[in-house]
């Protein structure tokens, strides 16, 4: 029906209430979908968790994270911080669990996780595991360096303990080369690193470090040998010649096996079987560990073979040149060859060194003392050992800045050591 010219025909208009419904529903169903959608992404995380984490436990410590720390966790935050969470708890191996899954490669907490790692493992007397946690976080940071430096003396305070419980001298002195190089040295670890030779180590408290690390596993050969040096020590041979030949069966090439069970057949009284182990061994090699150098030589000098006597201990003089063994050997080669000239300065060597393994005891017993420093630093002119006086110098300026003979010394070893490379041993 028309409307009349002009006038167009009207449609007729939908209900209102039918666009409402439909406003309506499309809202519920865009909730619906925006908090599906935060809850995925919410719990995404929980979908590709490392086996073995509880999903629950994750949650919580992300949340805690990002109320102390005022940002949101990813993975390896949320982990980190579970680690932690569980040192604080004095759950030890649950922590371990969760810096095992960090890589070291992570940008922020790769290092930070070997460091605990190593430490934690330590403080459960798993030596070996701990050390190669430890190598793998210097293997890091000499490609490209990173970790705050307090960490990084921490770490190589506690190589340096695992290398002295398991006797491994020779590693431990070019770890101690590169801390006193950097000017990081303790007072403990200065007299360690000059004089290796001249400390004990076959207290009850070391002892039971080492038998500790065995106990918590796993094996390797460096704490049986180390366990048949301290039982050799203590007199108990037959125990530590059944742990050294065990050693020596199953690898006939470890000389340091040799070297220690060579010793332990001496206490034995084993004469003839020593021998047999000598007479069997390679030529004398660069990587010679020091027990063998000295058994080399003594070995030579009981066969009145002088030469290569005194290669074997002038080699470990090259490396230890405080070695009261090296220089007695030394001096009797000396004599044998006629050389009195060397034979009287390995005397004085012995005699000097003897004097200054007193003046240590009471340096590491009271490290706040300069004088027993400053009296080793005396002594130390007088065999030209200025590098380790030096060094010793240093540790009495650490403790007494002000003092008269403190400065006095400190200034003779500036003069001494102006013209040498490198120049700044008392700069610190």
């Amino acid at each position: 029906m028309s409307n009349g010219p002009g006038h167009p025909e009207q449609v007729p208009q939908k209900p209102a209430r039918s666009h409402r419904r439909w406003w309506l529903l499309a809202l519920v169903f865009g909730l619906l979908g925006f908090s599906l959608t935060a809850v995925f992404l919410r719990n995404s995380h929980n979908t590709s968790l490392p086996p073995g984490v509880n999903s629950q436990e994750f949650q919580l410590a992300k949340e805690s994270f990002e109320l102390k720390n005022g940002r949101r966790a990813d993975q390896m935050d949320t982990l980190y911080w579970l680690a932690e969470m569980n040192l604080t708890k004095h759950q030890p191996t649950e922590a371990m669990r969760y810096f095992d899954l960090i890589p070291t490669s992570h940008a922020r907490y790769g290092r930070l996780a070997r460091y605990q790692q190593s430490r934690t493992l330590l403080f459960l007397h798993r030596a070996v595991e701990s050390e190669e946690q430890l190598r793998e976080l210097f293997k890091a940071e000499e490609d490209s360096p990173q970790l705050e430096n307090r960490y990084l003396i921490d770490a190589r305070q506690n190589l340096r303990h695992i290398l002295e419980v398991e006797l491994r001298f020779e590693e431990r002195h070019q770890l101690l080369r590169g801390v006193i190089d950097r000017a990081e040295e303790d007072s403990f670890e200065a007299v360690a690193g000059c004089f290796p030779s001249l400390l004990r180590w076959n207290g009850t408290e070391t002892i039971l470090w080492l038998e500790q690390f065995r106990e918590a596993g796993p094996a390797r050969p460096e704490l049986d040998i180390a366990l048949g040096r301290y039982r050799t020590g203590q007199g108990r041979p037959q125990e530590a010649r059944s742990l050294l030949e065990s050693v020596v069966r199953e690898q006939p090439e470890n000389l340091r096996a040799v070297a220690a069970l060579v010793i332990c057949l001496h206490e034995a009284n084993d004469i003839e079987g020593a021998r047999r182990l000598m007479e069997a061994l390679p030529p004398q090699g660069e990587s010679d560990p020091w027990w063998l150098l000295i058994q080399r030589g003594s070995f030579h000098l009981q066969n009145g073979q002088a030469k290569p006597a005194a290669a074997a201990f002038e080699q470990l003089l090259r490396q230890d040149r405080t070695s009261t063994e090296a220089w007695q050997g030394l001096a009797e080669a000396s004599r044998i060859l006629n050389d009195q000239p060397r034979r009287k300065q390995a005397i004085e060597r012995v005699t000097i060194l003897g004097r200054i393994q007193n003046h240590l005891g009471k340096a590491t017993l009271d490290p706040s003392d300069p004088n027993s420093f400053l009296d080793v630093a005396d002594l130390c002119t007088e065999i030209d050992l200025f590098r380790e006086g030096a060094i010793m110098t240093r540790c009495a300026r650490r403790v007494a800045p002000d003092n008269e003979r403190v400065r006095s010394t400190v200034k003779f070893y500036q003069e001494r050591l102006a013209a040498e490379k490198p120049p700044a041993l008392l700069s610190p």
